[in-house]
């Protein structure tokens, strides 16, 4: 992702961090095919080789297991919002997924939504309000770009918020880090890509 000027190092060095301290986070981006899963992927693979990751999909048999388990590490749910594939977890879905975080586990997953404020509104929707998703300290967002010749598109690691809560649960979120358009030819003429730009999905 350095090699390919989608994030800086310092940028880089913040999803290691996340990765090897075992935090939950979601990658968030509004259009299709922006790079979430390919970020998802990269900071699960700095995670360190004692911490078990595995793959939820949001049965009640999984949950049960999960919930009684001695070794809590990552759960691994490939999307969150919509139906679309095994893994896409929407509705009565989603809240035992923040159950599992109260229990130790570390959630990686992404969603549609284009800002901190639309994730919560996403998960509200899914049935967690904004004091139980509160619980996933770290939100990435990550954007498509076009060349101003709009010849080649690019991904970049948009935007790092953490998040912190007050006393009465509420949500604030700090940015840690943001791309600054700049890559290693000292080339700025990237833009935000407007062709896939498109609604988010229906939340059912």
């Amino acid at each position: 992702m350095i090699n390919n000027q989608t994030i800086s190092p310092a940028g880089a060095d913040i999803l290691r961090t996340i990765a090897d301290t075992r935090q939950s986070f979601l990658v968030h981006a509004l259009p299709q095919h922006a790079g979430k899963t390919t970020t998802v992927q990269a900071i699960l693979a700095e995670v360190p080789p004692s911490v078990p990751c595995q793959e939820f999909f949001g049965t009640e048999h999984e949950f049960a297991t999960l919930a009684t388990a001695q070794r809590h590490g990552y759960l691994l749910v490939a999307e969150i919002g919509h139906h679309g594939r095994p893994g896409y977890l929407a509705g009565p879905e989603v809240p035992p997924v923040f159950d599992l975080i109260s229990r130790g586990y570390a959630l990686a997953s992404s969603l549609h939504a284009d800002t901190v404020d639309q994730v919560y509104e996403v998960l509200a929707t899914n049935g967690v309000p904004k004091s139980v998703a509160a619980r996933v300290p770290y939100l990435i967002k990550v954007r498509m770009l076009r060349n101003t010749a709009g010849t080649h598109v690019r991904r970049v690691v948009d935007e790092i918020h953490e998040i912190t809560t007050s006393s009465d649960g509420s949500p604030s979120a700090s940015l840690l880090y943001r791309w600054d358009g700049e890559t290693s030819n000292g080339q700025t003429s990237w833009s935000q890509e407007p062709e896939h730009t498109h609604q988010a999905p229906h939340h059912r």
